[in-house]
This record gives structure tokens, sequence and C-alpha cells, in this order.
């Protein structure tokens, strides 16, 4: 009779844990379509090849410089030529309708990123230009912004200003660049000051320069 009891709460012990088991890995699969769902940005892939909702932006671009800002195939892409040694901005932004990150966990941004052309041997004189950048524009309640900017250049530039947030690429091949913006302590503290999300900017700039994206998510849980 000892031995039944025994061989009772052995079998009971073990269905408690295999239910336990099964309802943790039903919460992580669940866990794991809620952060794929939470994208927060439209049309990341272009798959479509329709623009919406994102929207071009061009900034110093003259009559006189040859540009091209589209979707080609399944990517955005931007070039510049005949710039004269004069600076300009081609690039997409996105609202993203001053969503509140207060209170997220994660707030995970992932894209893949080229350069096709680059003029400039450096990032320039007016305070940085690359061909290649993504920006996060984050407002508090008074609408002051905090503007989160990853910055490509080609490898073996000169980096005048490393405090941009520089990371040198190849030319040519689509870098995958990935980060949990809450994982860092000082971005994490700058969100909390200014917790509602904006917009997303997605570009190049400088004299004659050409790059291309892909992918964008932008994940939060």
């Amino acid at each position: 009779m000892k031995y039944l009891k025994i061989l009772f709460l052995l079998i009971f012990a073990l269905s408690v844990f295999n239910f336990t088991l099964a309802q943790e890995e039903s919460e992580e699969v669940i866990l794991e379509e809620e952060i794929e769902l939470s994208n927060l940005v439209q049309n990341g892939d272009f798959e479509s090849r329709d623009i919406s909702p994102w929207e071009v932006v061009l900034i110093n671009i003259k009559d006189s410089n040859y540009y091209e800002a589209e979707i080609f195939i399944d990517y955005f892409m931007w070039v510049r030529r005949n710039s004269g040694g004069d600076g300009g901005y081609i690039g997409i932004k996105q609202s993203l309708g001053n969503y509140d990150i207060t209170g997220k966990k994660s707030l995970k941004l992932a894209l893949d990123i080229l350069i096709s052309l680059q003029e400039l041997d450096s990032d320039g004189w007016a305070g940085g230009e690359y061909p290649a950048n993504v920006e996060l524009v984050f407002v508090n309640q008074n609408n002051e912004e905090y503007v989160y900017k990853k910055c490509f250049i080609l490898k073996g530039s000169n980096i005048n200003y490393p405090e941009n947030n520089v990371t040198e690429i190849e030319s040519g091949d689509f870098y995958h660049f990935e980060i949990d913006l809450m994982q860092d302590p000082k971005i994490a503290e700058n969100i909390l000051s200014y917790p509602h999300l904006k917009e997303i900017r997605i570009g190049g700039s400088g004299w004659d320069f050409g790059g291309a994206v892909d992918n964008v998510v932008l994940n939060y849980y």
C-alpha cells in the first residue's frame, strides 16, 4: 500500500510538471505572436510597390541635381548626382502617431541598409553627412524632441563625428542592423523623458550619394 501511494504521488507530480511545461510553451508562443503583430511600421518590406504610408522627403535637391527616390523591385532606394559639392538629403518618413512607449520593456528596431554611392571620403563638415541613416523621433508632452539616430558610412571613410553613432559598412551589399533601444540605459532614459514615438525617417545626405533600405521593423512589448 505504501508503494502504491508513492507511485501515485510520482504520477501526480509528473502530470503537474507536464501541464506547467505545456502552459509555459503556450505562453511563449502567444508572446512571440504578440511581438510579431506589434510592428509599428507599415509597409516596411515595400513588397506592395506602393510607397504609402511613407512620404518622400527632399531637402536642398535642386533642378540641376539628378535624383531618384522610389521603390525598386521590393526595396526603397535613393540616389543623388550632379550635386556640385552642395549638401542635400533624400529619404522617406512615416508617422507613428505619437505612440506611447511608457511601460514597454522592449523597443526593437531592425532593418537592412545599403550604400551604393558615396562621393565624400568622410562624414563631411556640417555636423555629419551620411549616405544612409535612420532616425526615430520621440516627443514629450511639450512637443520637445529627442531623436535617436543611427548612421552608416563606407568602410575606410574618415569619421569626424563619432558621436553620431556611426557604423562603417561595405559598398553594394545589404547590411542588417538591429537594436533593442530599451536595453541601452542611456537611450532608455531619454525615451522615458520623451515617451511618444512621433515618426521614423530613413535616407541619406551629402554630396553625391546613393542607398537603399528594406525590411524595416519596429517591434515592442
